[in-house]
């Protein structure tokens, strides 16, 4: 006999980890499911955008202040962006973001949902099947366990099998970048706060960026466009390489650098045109959702906005005991109009100006001389 829950969240990442602490305490019956263990390590560039604090107090205000004392981080408010020819623009926001592990920060909200009333967790075990009926989803684990549920949230990945088996849909390589990063000690010449995208004229839009960590520790990594790659046939992690051992200006920084555990990639699916991400009785989030933002492929706080309102949109379906597509394309339209003005903004920036080295050349050179130039591009980005 297969246990019956409320609400099945598929994927225990920011994205299935905030729609539960947003169910939590509800009194519907939940299960989060995930396919590792965790503690478990996340390829990721680990930026963590400085309102995901926010969107925490909007759930409950003690997930903020746990926030706050989360553990091993480095706060930034300053990015400094390289341009082709190595001019330097340095960007000074009014809000700190963080950079924190994804080991470290999926960890620590994966234990705020697995201390949250409601919430049955299930991990290391991966979903094989999805089976829809009427009115339940039937879920195969694969393991002998069979788990069943009136509503489902994906926040699986960028190979997500709730988005694979309910919609069918594929990521679309057009849409895509895909990165590699490493972690590496005494990388040289850190700035204080700050973390660094370097913008090359072989890789744009794609970039490689320096984030920095406690302890001398640096997230370096290079992300480019997946067309690109299949187009050129590049290697990334041969190019990555070859980038920090040999390009002026970051071979003195990596000279004595070094690398702490394996260069790793990932496949990033971006935010370039609106996508159904909801059906009859289910939710999409973060990267099953195809939710990265296009100019710089960083997804965790879009990932934390979808879950949490998933996890909010799951109660008004059983308010009202409707799930209904029509009733769920409301979460849809909730996403989009949270996050589709920014987007926009980004795919303009990443189509206008990000494509073409000169044009990066120019900018960064206008912003670093004169200030009030500076200030708006802070304003147009903040």
């Amino acid at each position: 006999m297969a246990e019956l829950f409320d609400v099945i969240i598929s994927g225990a990442g920011p994205a299935g980890c905030t729609a539960a602490l947003a169910l939590g305490s509800s009194g519907l019956k939940t299960l989060l499911i995930d396919k590792k263990k965790f503690p478990r390590e996340k390829i990721c560039g680990d930026a963590v955008p400085a309102y995901v604090p926010k969107v925490l107090r909007t759930i409950n205000n003690k997930y903020a202040e746990a926030f706050e004392e989360l553990t091993p981080r480095e706060k930034v408010n300053t990015c400094r962006i390289v341009a082709p020819d190595r001019n330097k623009l340095d960007l000074v926001f009014p809000e700190y973001g963080f950079i924190c592990k994804r080991i470290d920060l999926d960890n620590f909200l994966f234990r705020l949902a697995s201390e949250t009333a409601d919430i049955t967790v299930l991990q290391g075990t991966a979903i094989k099947d999805i089976q829809a009926d009427k009115n339940y989803f039937a879920i195969d684990t694969g393991n002998g366990r069979s788990v069943k549920s009136r509503l489902i949230i994906g926040s699986d990945g960028a190979s997500s099998i709730t988005r694979a088996k309910l919609t069918g849909a594929k990521y679309d390589p057009a849409n895509c970048s895909v990165a590699v990063r490493a972690y590496f000690r005494n990388v040289k010449d850190i700035p204080e706060g700050t973390y660094e995208l370097h913008y090359l004229k072989d890789f744009i839009p794609g970039y490689l960026w320096i984030f920095p960590l406690p302890g001398n520790i640096s997230n370096a990594g290079l992300g480019i466009p997946l067309k690109m790659i299949v187009e050129k046939k590049i290697n990334l992690k041969n190019e990555f390489l070859k980038i920090i051992d040999d390009s002026p200006g970051l071979k003195e920084r990596f000279s004595d650098a070094e690398m702490i555990g394996n260069l790793r990639g990932s496949l990033l699916p971006l935010c370039s045109r609106k996508n159904e991400i909801s059906g009859s009785g289910f939710m999409l989030c973060g990267d099953a959702a195809f939710l990265a933002d296009p100019a710089t492929g960083g997804g965790i706080g879009q990932a934390m906005i979808s879950g949490r309102y998933a996890g909010w949109h799951a109660l008004e379906c059983f308010k009202n005991n409707e799930f209904s597509k029509g009733f769920m394309k409301k979460y849809d339209d909730t996403i989009y109009r949270k996050i589709w003005k920014e987007t926009k903004w980004h795919l303009k920036i990443r189509d206008l100006i990000l494509k073409y080295p000169e044009r990066i050349n120019t900018i960064v050179k206008a912003g670093s001389g004169n200030t009030a130039i500076n200030k708006t591009i802070v304003k147009f980005l903040a």
